[in-house]
């Protein structure tokens, strides 16, 4: 990766719907040089999605989840498959997953799934006051 490189990803950083040819035009280079680049971030992992950032009514929270370790690959896989933001520590906790929803009833239904996967000890969730 290279400085340009960085500059495209940065400017998607601030903004991700911001055009190929907006970049292009920041960065005075072409569309096609623009659109190769970040095909070629994409191809070697460096750019895993584009997202979407919602309005701070949300609800942000970090679900704990001790894992059985015996069922850790296995459930650690199931949780990477349906959550972006998984974090993995080592101690009394093995796994933090960040959430964004709209209400405490859909973070009590995710809590819920998280709870019926085979191989979870516990969890517990913390939410963000501020």
């Amino acid at each position: 990766m290279d400085e340009k490189d960085r500059d495209i990803l940065n400017l998607l950083i601030d903004n991700s719907r911001i055009s190929n040819t907006e970049i292009a035009k920041v960065l005075n280079v072409s569309e096609g040089t623009v659109r190769k680049r970040i095909k070629k971030m994409i191809d070697e992992g460096i750019i895993k999605r584009f997202t979407v950032e919602t309005s701070d009514n949300t609800i942000d929270a970090l679900i704990l989840v001790k894992i059985d370790n015996k069922k850790y690959k296995e459930v650690l896989q199931r949780l990477r498959a349906r959550y972006y933001e998984i974090y993995e520590f080592s101690g009394r906790i093995d796994v933090a997953i960040r959430i964004k929803t709209d209400s405490t009833d859909n973070l009590n239904r995710i809590v819920d799934q998280i709870r019926e996967i085979e191989g979870v000890v516990d969890t517990d969730t913390l939410i963000r006051l501020q």
